[in-house]
């Protein structure tokens, strides 16, 4: 149930795509399933500046979910406000083609000066190709800046490979996250172990600024497997120590919880 205050965000005109329905107690469902209590949701690009189904997310267990919202230079200081005190903790930016385009630095910095009084942190969105563009920004950013789905690099390609590279430099920052989701999209239509070298190299060189993540409802992904994701994890971080810090520790200090 939407409440009054949410009537100030509007549908966008335009859609950049028409993802399937994904309803909210769905993800419960599956969030049951695997024993997690606490989760954040991400707005999806299809929702443009219009809130309210990720409000509506996190007021359902709003001591046990955050949000992470889609934020532009011209976002209102209302917006913001009403976003912060309803559990929003970050902000997001796309920069991947095929919504629109790539990276842009003048933009992120913007953003960033609307959201540094706020304590969030900014998760980008960018295609592989892109990442070793984002160097001087990440390096001068005043924010914890996230990099999201592993940086979309291609596991055909190797650990050798630039983009990869310049991902394991991005996280050297100490105020530089990523976040070990899109396993699917990294493999493409490779084996999904495939990914595993890639996830490792990142926990071995952040291992306190890395974060799991479904990426549910797999938007444009040919064959979504939660199941097989989550079963990954078990190679990934083999001990309770390990699976402790990627799946409690680390998101409860990201987040806020």
């Amino acid at each position: 149930m939407f409440t009054d205050r949410s009537k100030s965000f509007l549908f966008p005109r335009r859609l950049p795509f028409k993802p399937p329905l994904a309803p909210v107690h769905a993800l419960e469902s599956l969030w049951r399933r695997f024993g997690i209590e606490r989760g954040v949701f991400v707005q999806g690009s299809a929702y443009g500046q219009d809130h309210r189904a990720l409000l509506d997310a996190i007021s359902r267990a709003p001591r046990n979910r955050r949000g992470v919202a889609l934020v532009r230079p011209d976002t209102s200081d209302a917006m913001l406000e009403q976003l912060q005190v309803n559990g929003v903790c970050g902000a997001r930016m796309n920069f991947v083609r095929h919504l629109g385009h790539g990276f842009d630095e003048v933009e992120c910095w913007e953003v960033v000066r609307r959201i540094e009084p706020l304590g969030w942190h900014l998760e980008l969105h960018v295609d592989a190709a892109d990442l070793e563009r984002l160097q001087k920004f990440v390096q001068g950013s005043s924010v914890q800046i996230v990099i999201d789905h592993m940086g979309r690099v291609d596991a055909a390609f190797g650990l050798d490979q630039a983009p990869f590279q310049a991902l394991l430099d991005l996280v050297s920052y100490s105020h530089c996250w990523v976040k070990l989701s899109g396993g699917d999209r990294v493999a493409k239509r490779s084996v999904l172990k495939n990914t595993i070298p890639f996830v490792r190299a990142l926990i071995e060189a952040a291992p306190e600024r890395v974060a799991w993540g479904t990426d549910w409802p797999h938007v444009n992904c040919d064959q979504p497997q939660d199941e097989a994701l989550f079963k990954l994890l078990a190679e990934i971080a083999p001990d309770d120590a390990s699976r402790a810090q990627l799946l409690v520790d680390n998101p409860a200090c990201l987040y806020g919880f």
